[in-house]
C-alpha cells in the first residue's frame, strides 16, 4: 500500500513503500505521466515488454520478496525520487 503525504521541499509526493508490489504502480504511473509507451520503455532498457509489464504489477523475485521482509523487520527504510511529469523531482519512501 502507498501512501501519499506532502513535503515542503516543492510540495512534492512521497510514496511509502513496505513491499516490492508497491513499486510497480509508481513505475507506471511515472512511466504514464510522461506518456512513454511500454514498448519504447522496455526497448531503451533493453527488456522485455512483458517483464516491464510484471514489474508495474508489482511482480517480483523471491529474492526482492525477501529483501523487503528483512528491511521491514529491521525498520529500514527506502525513499524513491523520481522526477515529477512537470519536471520538478517528487519523493517516495518505504
Amino acid at each position: 500500500m502507498w501512501v501519499y503525504r506532502d513535503i515542503k521541499d516543492g510540495d512534492m509526493p512521497t510514496v511509502q513503500v513496505r513491499k516490492f508490489s508497491d513499486i510497480g504502480p509508481v513505475i507506471k504511473a511515472v512511466r504514464e505521466g510522461r506518456a512513454v509507451r511500454q514498448e519504447d520503455l522496455a526497448e531503451q532498457l533493453a527488456f522485455s515488454r512483458d517483464y516491464l509489464i510484471d514489474l508495474e504489477k508489482g511482480k517480483g523475485s523471491l529474492y526482492l520478496t525477501r529483501l523487503f521482509r528483512t528491511l521491514n523487520e529491521l525498520g529500514i527504510t527506502v525513499t524513491l525520487r523520481y522526477p515529477s511529469s512537470d519536471g520538478e523531482a517528487s519523493d517516495g519512501d518505504a
